[in-house]
């Protein structure tokens, strides 16, 4: 079965912070074959304040009996009085062979970049166990562990730096009546050889359908990344309030 979702979104509010997709809120969508979402976040503001943001991404699932291939791309942009202070993107691939209910493998590999981190570009690859902790009527929630390899080249560092991070996490989509869907997805990844350098990444959000078709989204993103280079924010945080058409 054939199924295609697409979304175009602009924001009314946006505090730039990272491109990152939640890949989660794809993967809960019943249903074998093809499913995508493209989605356009716009925010501006002029007079005293010149402030210009945008972003778009896209992702899409294959998925068959037991295996899902998933893809992911990302890329935003901004400007303050027409000076550039946001140009960030990432791109994440995704295998999940599901061997065993309630048990998944998946292996993964991502590549980034984020200017005004200083972070010229951001590979790994790794696999994770998942695992299906509840589906119920409404509600379904997810934990996966693993570990990837990593190697990150910043501006201004003669080596680049690379090691092992772990990989947690635990995902949440609940239905809360006909309307209104909230979902929210935690990782945690420290780095094997040094525990005091760490990821902590919060996304969570509400879907309120207004018609068939279109549907008020309220977002909520936020990074804690406690090995960045000197001078560089270790939290950002993203919120979003906007429109989705689906179609």
């Amino acid at each position: 079965m054939l199924k295609l979702f697409s979304t175009l979104l602009f924001s009314l509010v946006s505090i730039p912070a990272f491109a990152f997709i939640n890949i989660e809120s794809l993967r809960q969508i019943d249903g074998k074959g093809y499913l995508g979402q493209t989605t356009l976040q716009v925010a501006g503001q002029q007079g005293n304040t010149d402030k210009f943001t945008s972003q778009a991404s896209t992702m899409g699932v294959y998925r068959l009996d037991v295996n899902e291939w998933l893809y992911t791309a990302s890329y935003q942009y901004g400007t303050s009085a027409n000076v550039k202070d946001t140009n960030l993107g990432s791109g994440h691939i995704r295998h999940t062979w599901n061997y065993q209910e309630p048990l998944a493998y998946e292996a993964f590999a991502q590549s980034a970049f984020d200017e005004f981190k200083k972070l010229n570009s951001q590979n790994y690859a790794g696999g994770n166990l998942r695992f299906r902790i509840y589906h119920g009527e409404g509600n379904r929630l997810y934990a996966g562990v693993g570990a990837f390899y990593e190697v990150e080249d910043f501006e201004g560092q003669d080596e680049d730096a690379e090691g092992v991070r772990g990989n947690l996490y635990i995902s949440h989509v609940a239905r809360l009546n006909e309307t209104v869907t909230s979902s929210t997805v935690i990782y945690y990844q420290p780095k094997f050889n040094d525990i005091a350098n760490y990821r902590l990444r919060l996304m969570t959000g509400l879907d309120v359908r207004m018609t068939k078709s279109l549907s008020l989204d309220i977002d909520f993103n936020l990074v804690n990344d406690s090995g960045l280079p000197e001078g560089v924010k270790q939290t950002d945080i993203d919120y979003l309030v906007g429109f989705s058409v689906k179609y």
